[in-house]
């Protein structure tokens, strides 16, 4: 995953502002490029440019941006392991991902999983992307959960980002909500992973 990975392309928040007000009025236009990059290039870190988004461009205008940046690595993602094949993305994916992923991606509660973990930021895993577009599991379905559950990481992010009230009832019951999430996700992964995934293909 990109949280842990130092980001490379730009050390701290100031050097983003710099870079992004040189372009004017374009510069929501760059940012949400160049925030796809570390989605793609998953050892980037997303967490900084979503962080960094919502401090520069406040809650609201953040959490779009955000959320278009993280859609639009996604759909890209998706289609490149569709593309590439299982040989070539296994060269940049992690063996454990490969197997644990497989599993999940057989189950009939795949599609739910998905979601879930999409919409929890530290669950998210942008490999996961590229091995679901190796399987059967159907496109349109498969995007517009995951463009559906990308509202929830964007959300954390530009709230967090642009320095609102981490007491506010609202966040903490958003927080919650994303706790709840998250040991559902792993109460599914418990689940039999032998179960046919008829349900996400068909």
């Amino acid at each position: 995953m990109g949280y842990l990975v130092p980001n490379p392309l730009f050390p701290d928040k100031q050097q983003m502002r710099e870079f992004l007000n040189s372009y004017g009025i374009l510069a929501p236009i760059v940012f949400t490029a160049v925030a796809t990059i570390p989605v793609v290039i998953t050892p980037l870190n997303h967490a900084v440019f979503a962080l960094a988004g919502g401090a520069l461009f406040g809650f609201w205008n953040g959490l779009l941006l955000i959320w278009l940046s993280k859609t639009l690595g996604t759909i890209i993602n998706f289609y490149l392991g569709r593309f590439l094949g299982r040989v070539v993305v296994a060269k940049f994916a992690q063996k454990s991902d490969f197997s644990k992923y497989d599993q999940m991606i057989k189950s009939k509660k795949a599609l739910v999983i998905f979601f879930l973990m999409y919409l929890v930021p530290p669950l998210s895993n942008d490999n996961l992307t590229y091995l679901v577009g190796l399987s059967t599991i159907n496109a349109k379905k498969f995007l517009t959960i995951v463009t559906c559950a990308h509202i929830g990481t964007a959300f954390t992010y530009a709230y967090l980002g642009s320095g609102r009230s981490l007491l506010s009832p609202v966040f903490v019951l958003f927080i919650l909500f994303l706790a709840g999430a998250g040991l559902i996700v792993n109460k599914l992964k418990q689940a039999n992973p032998e179960e046919s995934r008829k349900a996400a293909s068909n």
